[in-house]
């Protein structure tokens, strides 16, 4: 009877061990997966790359063309990429990272560098897949102003995500373009962790920023109105808001307008403590002063200590 309890035990033990084993290997998650389109000194689309991490930390990548010449720049690229020569390169490529992209249960970091999503595309991810996995995306990055992309792959994923970025796809566009501040009040965006809008100039309105349920926000807006970031530090310090990072870089910031009626100790110039009814404790800036090439414009920043 004993021998019979040991020869169990050991058989179960065995079991659980290749269990484990088999969940280990059966794991797809990623840790990073990119689509980019490269342009020339013309602001040509040349070629698509399609870049990914897996959960050991080794890099691959793709990349497509239309041309078949061997003094292609990318062939340098580390990891240097498998090379694909087709007419349709970029819809290939894409239609490829996509199902990269509904392959996987998790992805820790997808970005995308597209300037606009032609007809073509956006009938890719519209396309019916049952087998379609829908993976958890802690950080989304996009470089590009177009809505229908944040939109499509907030769809596509599962989850809300950590951080949700947005760039712009060439330099000039950051003067050129207004983003569409209204995908602030997507549900996906409105509460996840990290809003970062640094890089890109938007309409965001007093409104989409109240609604807001990030932990941290930065945006550029001259749409933002001074009320309305007063009106943020007013909600914080009356514990209706777990904002802890905000900052605005806009055209008009005023300090008066900004910290009227707000309960406060000086620090120093446009500099200030506020505390909340918690007893928490933040720091106010106002500077007119531009810091760096991104904030070249007067800036507000508020946060938690």
């Amino acid at each position: 009877m004993k021998m019979l309890v040991i020869f169990n035990f050991l058989i179960s033990t065995l079991f659980y061990t290749v269990k484990c084993m088999n969940n280990d290997d059966d794991d797809d998650s990623w840790k990073e997966l990119s689509f980019s389109l490269r342009t020339d000194g013309n602001g040509t689309i040349k070629s698509a790359h399609i870049q990914w991490t897996d959960r050991f930390d080794d890099t691959f990548a793709y990349a497509y063309t239309n041309e078949n010449r061997s003094d292609l720049k990318f062939l340098y690229d580390k990891p240097r990429p498998e090379l694909f020569v087709t007419n349709k390169f970029i819809l290939e490529a894409f239609t490829q990272f996509l199902d990269f992209f509904q392959n996987r249960t998790k992805i820790s970091k997808v970005t995308v560098t597209i300037p606009s999503m032609t007809d073509d595309l956006k009938k890719v991810t519209k396309r019916k897949n049952k087998y379609a996995t829908k993976p958890e995306v802690d950080s989304f990055r996009f470089n590009s102003y177009d809505s229908f992309l944040y939109t499509e792959f907030l769809r596509l994923s599962s989850g809300i995500p950590k951080q949700f970025k947005i760039s712009f796809f060439y330099f000039p566009e950051r003067t050129e373009n207004i983003l569409n501040g209204t995908i602030l009040y997507h549900p996906k965006v409105r509460k996840a962790t990290e809003l970062d809008l640094r890089t890109v100039e938007s309409d965001t309105s007093d409104s989409a920023l109240h609604q807001l349920e990030c932990e941290s926000i930065i945006v550029r807006s001259s749409t933002i109105t001074n009320a309305g970031i007063n009106k943020v530090l007013k909600e914080w310090q009356d514990g209706l808001r777990s904002t802890r990072y905000l900052k605005v870089v806009s055209d008009d910031v005023q300090k008066a307008e900004i910290m009227d009626g707000v309960s406060k100790r000086t620090l120093q110039r446009g500099v200030w403590e506020i505390k909340n009814r918690y007893n928490m404790s933040a720091t106010v800036t106002v500077s007119r002063v531009p810091t760096n090439l991104y904030d070249s414009k007067p800036t507000f920043e508020f946060a938690v200590s």
